[in-house]
């Protein structure tokens, strides 16, 4: 018996919810998992039987188009995919994270932007801090954004970002040293709009390819390098710099 049998007070929707994501992950993704592990294929028809299902709205406010749901019924929901394949729960992780930010912590202007497209998956997105050589070590992060007018311009390399090809929204941590005293008061989050795909997909902005991985296979895993990429100050979530790491 699965552990979701075995979670207590579970309201009716909830259990409606869980009871269609499990049908779905014994028709759709259990049959296909180990195919699509072993040839490292995106899998793509999974995903969009996930925004059908409205999965990917799944804690996106219901007035922005989501279904409303709680940190347990999404706890409860990745619980269930995981069950079928690991990485289709990466594929929603990834941009659960970049949703609640934008949710907890964006402006009115870019929830608005950006909460509708996410939650019927038009919008995907992806979280990006981990740097090469230095891990997800964020205090000693080195791609760096300098205020030019209006604008950003960020220089530097960013590593191990899930969902970092086929995403169209990236989350991207990275410096504005503006003279704060503590570190991770340098640290902004940019909302970095780009098309899916690999290489340089807008000027100044290289995805290279996906990351080869002894596991986790399926979901792509990506570098981002940034060189003279230049973003609008608005695209800063909170609209503030040095919000990356709130207290």
């Amino acid at each position: 018996m699965t552990r979701l049998a075995q979670t207590a007070d579970l309201t009716d929707i909830q259990r409606e919810i869980l009871s269609t994501v499990k049908s779905f992950v014994d028709r759709e993704i259990i049959p296909h998992a180990q195919e699509l592990e072993h040839g490292d294929i995106y899998p793509q028809k999974i995903v969009d039987g996930l925004k059908e299902l409205g999965i990917f709205g799944l804690m996106i406010p219901e007035e922005y188009g989501g279904l409303g749901e709680s940190l347990l019924t999404y706890a409860l929901v990745v619980e269930e995919i995981a069950r079928g394949w690991m990485s289709v729960s990466g594929v929603i992780n990834t941009h659960f994270i970049v949703a609640y930010m934008i949710k907890q912590h964006g402006t009115q202007e870019q929830k608005e932007h950006f909460l509708p497209r996410m939650a019927t998956g038009e919008v995907r997105g992806a979280f990006s801090m981990s740097e090469p050589g230095l891990g997800s070590d964020v205090a000693a992060i080195r791609t760096k954004a300098v205020r030019d007018g209006d604008d950003y311009v960020i220089d530097g390399q960013k590593m191990w970002l899930t969902n970092g090809g086929s995403s169209t929204l990236v989350a991207a941590l990275v410096r504005t040293d503006e003279g704060a005293e503590r570190a991770h008061q340098n640290l902004t989050t940019f909302l970095v709009e780009k098309p899916s795909g690999f290489g340089e997909v807008a000027p100044g902005l290289t995805i290279p390819g996906k990351i080869d991985k002894m596991g986790y296979k399926g979901v792509d895993t990506t570098e981002l390098v940034f060189d003279g990429y230049r973003i609008g100050a608005d695209m800063v979530l909170g609209g503030a710099p040095g919000k990356g790491s709130p207290r």
